[in-house]
């Protein structure tokens, strides 16, 4: 029960952050129509512009699955919206239609796990299969963190549980919630996950 409300929290934090964070960007668009752009309007509106990104993927990720749909086209734009100002790009190499809202919580925590893994940052391509994603990197410097994929594949416990690797357990936790098993080949320059 209290991963369930942890979920919904989660999910209403998030919910309720994204308007007036929106507001902010609307607002900024309306001064600079009267005052013109400044670069420090421009600096003020890509940073709601991000925060507002970050909340609707967070949203999904961290908040309560489900079996409601999610269009492709909008889990597409949000993951791409995400990452757009960081280290990494991420592009799909086709569309695909409705999934099913855990099974994009899952995706979605698995590219931060892969964010994670990719210190200097790389290109991920994402590619729909029948049951779920296929997440490609290559031409990158890769950070196993074997301990933390391993956690991930296997349930091999972790030293420590912290904010920087919680994603990790929650993808294994989405995993077994799904009776989903996750394909992993890492190697130093490249991996492909699969599920």
């Amino acid at each position: 029960m209290q991963h369930t409300l942890t979920e919904l929290m989660s999910s209403r934090i998030c919910h309720d952050l994204i308007s007036p964070v929106g507001a902010i960007g609307n607002g900024l668009d309306l001064i600079s129509e009267v005052s013109g752009h400044t670069p420090e309007l421009e600096l003020i509106g890509q940073s709601a512009h991000t925060a507002q990104a970050k909340l609707k993927f967070f949203r999904v990720a961290f908040g309560a699955g489900g079996a409601c749909q999610i269009g492709g086209p909008e889990a597409q734009r949000v993951a791409s919206e995400m990452f757009s100002m960081g280290r990494l790009s991420i592009s799909f190499s086709s569309g695909w239609g409705d999934r099913e809202r855990g099974l994009v919580k899952l995706f979605y925590l698995l590219l931060l796990c892969t964010e994670s893994s990719l210190p200097r940052g790389g290109e991920i391509i994402c590619a729909p299969t029948n049951s779920g994603w296929e997440i490609r990197v290559s031409g990158s410097s890769v950070n196993p963190q074997e301990a933390l994929w391993n956690h991930v594949l296997n349930g091999a416990e972790l030293e420590a549980l912290t904010a920087k690797n919680i994603h990790f357990t929650l993808a294994r936790n989405c995993l077994i919630e799904k009776s989903m098993t996750l394909s992993a080949e890492i190697r130093d320059d490249s991996f492909v996950l699969s599920f």
